[in-house]
């Protein structure tokens, strides 16, 4: 019961108000791409905010960042889910007070229009878990100190309170994991008080044992108080038992657990069990109350998630937040509050390619340049952050439910927007004003989705489309595959889109994806890809270096003239290093009974099952060619090129070829 009612009251109280003292050093609330810029409320979404709630916001608070503007309207707000919301809200992160502002006040006014409560028992909850804790550290609990975070509100305890225990242990956990802070405001700084309560009873060498057992049972009945929010004054704490039954009975919520369990310890006519309550059992029904109201809420949230994962399913274009929303429902309570609190607004950037139908390729992106709205791969060796610029956070459409706007991660409030030349229709990144016709104009809607083709983005009567020249531009249906942010368009990127996920698809796992990021070393590249068939294997290693094509090497004994691996001899061999890149893929012997790859260092690897793959090189290996290969009398090589004294020498089925260095010439040995 003690632990559930922790993790209760200890993740309500998580959702309360956060204002950073001057000396807490926050920590970093997201980690966002190299020049990526994390979203902030426009002026107009500020005044939008401020005139939904009735509200007329000075020049002094329009200057404010999002997270202070929140709670300066929350100042002056009303409604009690307006509040509430700004509160847990506020209690989060800058993301959260940001969308907030665009759109978190708009859905709470309504709310609360519609008498709808959804926020307002959560925040409660979290007020007066603070407040509670607040009266027992003997601070006043000011409605603006008791709506701070969790860290925040440690920290004025620990300037604040005047227990030593009480500050020792709050100095812990300022510093201390999320948990840690939660469990200290729920239990803990309750727990150091009657620490610092006994240890003054325990010094004073005056009093007699009546009188410490009286001071004692005086501290028991102030602590008990507090969760009710009442202070605990020397006329309460000397009343009997029952009368402070009667006290917190008074001071409780009508109907709550606190209440009735009071009213319980009441009927009694024996005085244990008042004691007993005053001890433990009013701390008992208040963790069942705050348990009732966390349960309620993370219903609540559930539903919320789950709205949340269903739009971003219909709607087309979000399969990151669709999945992040998966995962939550499937991870319980605190992977669905984690969800709503951070990661909901971190998953929102998508990429839009071009795809492989109708003679489109893939790896092609719609991306802003200094040109304009470009859609075009990128480079083909990528510097540090390659892929912001073709990067969209998508956000709800400017103009209305249903749609979406597409705002630049870079240029926070700048919208992939129509706009009129004079002769036709372009499309750029421009600065939101707030006007209606803005809104419509940067606002696209998903009139289509295809399995393996994507989906149309309607701007008005027309379509997103890439127009001849590589711009973007208005025009006829046109589909667009949407993929991971961040993009890289390498040759190798660009092979694999086009020829290995004609039938991409979003919401699937892919056929073919790879199993780690690009490796680089110098001018060589390359990146190990596997199938949906065999997560987690490699199915193949893609080669690539400047001025070459990609080839790749299979792992295993492959699907056509199956034999001994190939890149496992390649790997052996020191691989591009010493062989450098494959310049052909992995192709049948002419006898169809093994494999081979040609290299740039003028190698080639044969493999067969009954010689094994096995490295040519060099004159050994043109003399070999010369005789028709594996055609030829020697057959296939059993042994990798080895030195001998004065030369090289490679031994075949039939015979051997060894190289002289000083003479350059390579003879032929057929066996005997």
């Amino acid at each position: 019961m003690r632990a559930l009612a922790t993790l209760a009251i200890a993740t309500v109280a998580a959702t309360a108000l956060a204002i950073p003292p001057a000396a807490a050093v926050a920590a970093p609330l997201s980690v966002t791409a190299a020049a990526e810029v994390p979203p902030v409320a426009s002026e107009s979404e500020k005044l939008r905010a401020a005139r939904t709630l009735g509200i007329v916001p000075t020049d002094a608070m329009m200057l404010l960042r999002d997270k202070d503007f929140v709670i300066a309207l929350w100042r002056q707000a009303t409604g009690s889910e307006v509040r509430a919301s700004a509160e847990l809200a506020f209690a989060g992160t800058d993301l959260a007070c940001t969308e907030w502002i665009k759109s978190g006040v708009l859905s709470a006014n309504e709310r609360d229009q519609a008498q709808q409560m959804r926020d307002a028992e959560a925040a409660r909850v979290a007020r007066e878990a603070k407040e509670a804790a607040a009266i027992v550290a003997g601070i006043a609990p000011d409605p603006e100190l008791v709506v701070q975070s969790d860290r925040d509100f440690i920290y004025q305890v620990t300037q604040r309170a005047t227990g030593p225990r009480v500050r020792a242990a709050a100095l812990v956990a300022f510093g201390a994991a999320a948990a840690d802070q939660k469990e200290f405001i729920a239990n803990g700084v309750r727990t150091a008080h009657a620490q610092d309560q006994q240890d003054a009873i325990d010094a004073d060498a005056q009093a007699t044992e009546a009188e410490k057992a009286r001071k004692a049972a005086e501290a028991a009945r102030g602590r008990a108080v507090t969760v009710v929010r009442i202070v605990p004054t020397p006329e309460i704490v000397s009343l009997p038992d029952d009368d402070v039954l009667r006290v917190i009975a008074d001071g409780a919520r009508p109907g709550s657990e606190v209440e009735k369990a009071a009213v319980t310890a009441l009927r009694s006519r024996v005085r244990a069990d008042w004691k007993r309550f005053v001890d433990t059992g009013v701390y008992e029904a208040n963790w069942r109350d705050v348990a009732a109201v966390l349960a309620q809420k993370a219903a609540a949230d559930r539903a919320l998630v789950d709205e949340i994962r269903h739009k971003a399913v219909v709607g087309g274009i979000q399969p990151r937040l669709a999945r992040a929303a998966e995962r939550a429902l499937a991870g319980g309570v605190d992977a669905v509050r984690a969800f709503l609190d951070q990661e909901q607004y971190e998953v929102l950037t998508q990429s839009f390619s071009r795809n492989a139908i109708n003679g489109n390729i893939a790896g092609q992106y719609l991306r802003e340049s200094a040109d304009g709205v470009v859609v075009k791969p990128g480079a083909a060796e990528p510097a540090p952050g390659e892929g912001l610029d073709a990067t969209w956070r998508v956000v709800a459409g400017l103009a209305g439910d249903g749609c979406f706007s597409l705002e630049s991660p870079a240029k926070p409030n700048h919208y992939l927007a129509r706009y009129y030349d004079g002769k036709k229709t372009q499309v750029a990144v421009q600065p939101a004003n707030g006007t209606v016709d803005f809104g419509w104009n940067a606002t696209w809607c998903v009139d289509n989705i295809l399995p393996g083709a994507g989906v149309t983005l309607r701007g008005g009567a027309d379509f997103l489309t890439r127009q001849a020249d590589g711009r973007a531009g208005m025009g006829v249906e046109f589909y667009w595959w949407v993929t991971e942010p961040l993009p890289d368009s390498t040759e190798i990127t660009v092979n694999w889109l086009n020829k290995y996920l004609p039938d991409y698809d979003p919401y699937t796992d892919l056929l073919v994806s790879p199993l780690g990021p690009e490796q680089v070393d110098g001018a060589v590249r390359y990146r190990d890809f596997q199938r949906r068939s065999a997560p987690g294997q490699a199915a193949f290693r893609s080669y690539w270096s400047r001025g070459g094509a990609v080839h790749p090497l299979t792992t295993g004994r492959g699907a056509a003239c199956a034999s001994p691996e190939i890149l496992a001899t390649y790997l052996r061999l020191s691989g591009h290093p010493a062989l450098g890149v494959p310049v052909t893929d992995e192709a049948c012997t002419s006898d169809k009974a093994g494999r081979f790859v040609n290299f740039a260092g003028g190698g080639s690897i044969y493999s067969v099952d009954r010689a094994g793959a096995h490295a040519v090189l060099g004159a050994i290996r043109a003399k070999w060619l010369s005789l028709g290969g594996e055609k030829s009398t020697l057959g296939y090589p059993t042994s990798d090129e080895v030195a001998i004294p004065g030369g090289r020498r490679s031994t075949f089925e039939r015979g051997r070829i060894d190289y002289d260095t000083a003479t350059g010439v390579a003879t032929v040995y057929p066996a005997s």
